[in-house]
């Protein structure tokens, strides 16, 4: 965990290589961006009518439309975990509950019944 001191934050604490979720992020993220970054300069240079990409509000409708619906079934999968983790929670809350309510009865009921002087 990082130790912050009281009112000395500054941006190079997200550049730390421990504790920070920028360089793994930027490792995972930088070869996609310069892939694509490739692309669109061949495309540019080169074009490529065979694959029908020559209209720019097809690409831009297409991209758009992908990215839409990976978000959209990341965030229902994500949804659904949590939902399930939810209710895996609160049965084990509950089981919890009446192991320690079954375990307080039998206490009370072995002391009630108990010879020993009190």
């Amino acid at each position: 965990m990082i130790q912050y001191e009281h009112a000395k934050f500054h941006p190079r604490l997200l550049l730390q290589r421990r504790g920070s979720v920028v360089p793994f992020s930027c490792m995972v993220a930088l070869p996609g961006a310069m892939l694509a970054v490739v692309l669109k300069l061949l495309a540019a240079h080169i074009g490529w009518p065979w694959l029908g990409l020559d209209d720019r509000d097809t690409v831009a409708g297409v991209a758009w439309t992908s990215v839409i619906s990976l978000l959209g079934f990341l965030v229902v999968f994500r949804t659904s975990q949590a939902y399930s983790r939810f209710w895996e929670g609160t049965a084990s809350l509950y089981r919890m509950q009446g192991e320690w309510f079954n375990a307080a009865s039998s206490l009370v009921a072995f002391c009630k019944l108990s010879k020993a002087d009190k």
